[in-house]
């Protein structure tokens, strides 16, 4: 029975214009073993010149600022700023730990505009981390949290079981049955485009 649920289950999200879950086997092959280590990319020419001032008198580069700021990003993740305000601001964050790196993109950019001056120009990314070893196009993309959870407590659990995914927020969630359990997982911090990527049936 629960693998007919399961079945039934993948049919409804092929008809919603999803894909079909990976095998954990085919996740594992898509996926980076990466750890926390990341690849980062940087975008200097959307840096204010009144920033690598400042940065100069306190002694610092903006190489050496970006490479800090990448290093505290795990997984796919970004930092925006707004052109007119800056690198030096208050509220300042990066966000990290998200399933792609479109995710991660929006994520930045949304609370950079949350925060930013009324009136200061739109945000952009200036700094964005990728797990090393990602690879374009993958059938399968997984913050480096969720990454590690597949390696290791889901492939532990007897099958059928199901492995889920926020796109939006980067939660994650996972349980043995038809999927129905792993999605209540997903969803437990508010979630609410939990969906199913990897799925073992037996």
């Amino acid at each position: 029975m629960r693998a007919a649920a399961l079945t039934l289950a993948f049919c409804a999200m092929a008809g919603m214009g999803l894909a079909e879950p990976l095998s954990f086997s085919d996740a594992r092959k898509a996926l980076p073993n990466a750890g926390k280590r990341v690849s980062v990319t940087t975008y200097a020419d959307r840096v204010p010149e009144s920033d690598i001032a400042k940065l100069q008198a306190a002694g610092l580069t903006l190489k050496q600022t970006f490479k800090q700021i990448g290093a505290s990003l795990e997984g796919y993740g970004a930092v925006a700023i707004s052109p007119d305000e800056g690198l030096v601001v208050s509220y300042i964050k990066g966000v990290g730990q998200h399933h792609s790196l479109e995710a991660a993109r929006n994520a930045a950019v949304n609370y950079c505009n949350a925060n930013k001056g009324q009136g200061a120009a739109s945000c952009v990314v200036v700094v964005e981390a990728s797990p090393r070893g990602a690879k374009d196009g993958a059938a399968l993309t997984l913050s480096a949290s969720a990454n590690a959870a597949l390696r290791r407590e889901y492939r532990k659990l007897s099958a059928p079981k199901a492995f889920a995914i926020s796109p939006s927020t980067g939660a994650f969630g996972f349980d043995r049955g038809d999927g129905g359990r792993a999605i209540t997982a997903c969803a437990r911090g508010g979630a609410s485009d939990c969906r199913i990527v990897v799925a073992d049936q037996g």
